[in-house]
């Protein structure tokens, strides 16, 4: 199968589903209490382990992958012997903890052969260069030790204890739990959620003074600040220039809840995100093409037409030239008709290049009327960089199923579903709700007083 076979294929695909899939990307659940200056255990070298190359290895021959201007770093054969990652340091964040408190572990490590870009680590059950540990006392007083893993280059890894601390036979009454999610349609827009948790205490019950959270203060990669009222943020982790160009990207997230009384909480989690605008170059030596649209579902007119608006964008260096768009058009087949051919024809979306950064925005439609078996359209991208590599990206303006009625749907008969449903269409204002508005106003609390 051609290249060209499989990016259609990828998409017809991509755009049956891509609407409904929503990915939980990272768990994390914290809370921190006062910092203390960290703690820098040196480490005695480490025996290395070894874990089985990767079966989709960059070809032999392959360009390194890295940007334009940045310094070539030594690239092995697939064949040769790929050294162990070098662990410098674990950093531990507080010297003492009560058990189930988080501590903030970081490690710094580097490639002996300057692959430092492929990096990236376990600390415990999390992963990422910095995670916020949580470790729980046993009966006994003891706690599980905990372990920090650096994977390199064909997944060759390097394995260290975590610097031992103390954990006191004491926990915090409640803690915050900060789960993410990428969103639906989107490549760099995120959802995250503060749920805060109570602990079970030594303490009489009744007696332990309520917590209500009125104001979430999120701090994103310890720059970024967003205040809300309700535990559920979104936030785009757009890669920024300054950033390396690596495998993986390391981002920290931190929420402070307070409540009326002004007291606080802060949880944190770590995630660490494949780059596929990395894997993509370093594999096939191509510089993707990203699209995001709005609206981020398609949504059709009274006069029949889907419109929306994508924006182009890459991570590479310098503009892209925009040298060929292939429209695939998916048709209906009647009844239960074999599918009927793709129809494919060379367009023009009105822009010859895609700058660096932001990129540039394009209208694109899908007219159900005039076009009444058309499912969908795929736009397929080819270019090159201003240093002459290929690019190449998809996206597709899709129709989008039918309105909800009675002769195609099945009615709401659950009383607290419909409670829910009939909430979110007056807050929406909306005709017609879905799921993801449902889980949405779920998450932000807008259902707490409905009971079945």
């Amino acid at each position: 199968m051609s290249e060209m076979d499989r990016t259609r294929r990828r998409a017809r695909l991509g755009g049956l589903v891509v609407g409904f899939l929503a990915v939980v990307l990272g768990l994390g659940w914290l809370y921190a209490s006062s910092a203390e200056p960290p703690h820098v255990a040196a480490l005695p070298p480490a025996a290395p382990t070894r874990e089985p190359a990767r079966s989709d290895e960059a070809p032999p021959g392959a360009q390194a992958a890295r940007p334009p201007g940045a310094s070539a770093s030594p690239r092995s054969s697939p064949e040769a012997e790929v050294p162990p990652p070098v662990i410098d340091s674990v950093s531990v964040e507080k010297s003492e903890v009560c058990s189930g408190e988080d501590n903030l572990i970081s490690v710094k490590a580097h490639s002996p052969d300057g692959n430092d870009a492929y990096l990236h680590s376990t600390i415990g059950n999390g992963s990422g260069a910095r995670v916020p540990l949580r470790v729980w006392l046993n009966p006994d007083g003891s706690f599980e030790p905990q372990h920090v893993t650096v994977f390199g280059k064909n997944n060759v890894a390097t394995s260290v204890d975590v610097p031992r601390y103390t954990v006191k036979d004491c926990q915090p009454e409640r803690i915050v739990e900060v789960f993410s999610r990428q969103l639906p349609n989107s490549e760099e827009d995120y959802e995250f959620l503060a749920r805060l948790i109570e602990l079970p205490g030594r303490e009489p019950q009744g007696t332990r003074k309520p917590f209500v959270p009125a104001r979430f203060v999120w701090t994103f990669d310890d720059a970024e600040t967003v205040t809300t009222t309700v535990p559920v943020v979104s936030h785009s982790l757009t890669s920024k220039s300054g950033r390396p160009w690596a495998m993986y990207e390391q981002h920290l997230v931190r929420v402070e809840v307070s409540d009326g009384a002004g007291r606080k909480l802060t949880g944190r989690s770590s995630l660490q995100l494949l780059n596929p605008a990395f894997e993509n170059f370093d594999k096939k030596g191509i510089v993707t093409v990203f699209a995001t649209g709005t609206p981020r579902f398609p949504v059709q007119g009274d006069d029949g037409v889907v419109r929306q608006t994508f924006r182009l964008f890459h991570r590479w260096k310098g503009s892209v030239r925009v040298d060929k768009v292939t429209a695939l058009r998916a048709l209906a087949a009647p009844g239960d008709a074999p599918p009927l051919p793709e129809q494919s024809e060379e367009v023009s979306l009105g822009v010859s290049a895609i700058p660096e950064g932001r990129g540039v925005e394009v209208p694109v439609k899908l007219d159900t009327k005039a076009d009444p078996q058309g499912v969908s359209v795929t736009y397929v991208l080819e270019g090159t960089s201003a240093d002459g590599h290929p690019a190449r990206g998809t996206f597709s303006v899709m129709r989008p199923p039918p309105r909800p009625t009675k002769d195609n749907s099945t009615p709401v008969t659950d009383p607290l579903l419909l409670a829910k449903v009939k909430r979110a269409r007056e807050l929406l204002h909306q005709e017609f709700v879905t799921d993801e508005d449902l889980w949405r106003l779920e998450r932000e609390g807008r259902f707490a007083d409905l009971h079945r």
